[in-house]
């Protein structure tokens, strides 16, 4: 998967919109950024919630940003190294 599908996925599968389009490596540290404070974020409602099904449904977003940052990263890597 490109850069830019790699992007365009995460952006559509975390509803995460005013995302400007300005080069791969800035796009992508961009995303970066924004999907780390997505998951201090999560962390912080994952501590204080209480309902189960909740917590539940918390973890697994934890996990999906968590995969995406870990791609990101991966993806970063091959764009510094070309």
């Amino acid at each position: 998967m490109g850069v830019k599908r790699f992007i365009q996925s995460v952006l559509e599968s975390l509803n995460m919109k005013n995302f400007e389009h300005v080069g791969k490596k800035k796009s992508l540290k961009t995303l970066l950024q924004k999907l780390k404070k997505r998951r201090v974020q999560i962390l912080s409602e994952l501590e204080f919630e209480t309902n189960q099904e909740k917590r539940d449904l918390i973890k697994e977003e934890l996990s999906l940003i968590t995969f995406h940052i870990k791609k990101g990263k991966e993806k970063l890597n091959e764009l510094k190294n070309s």
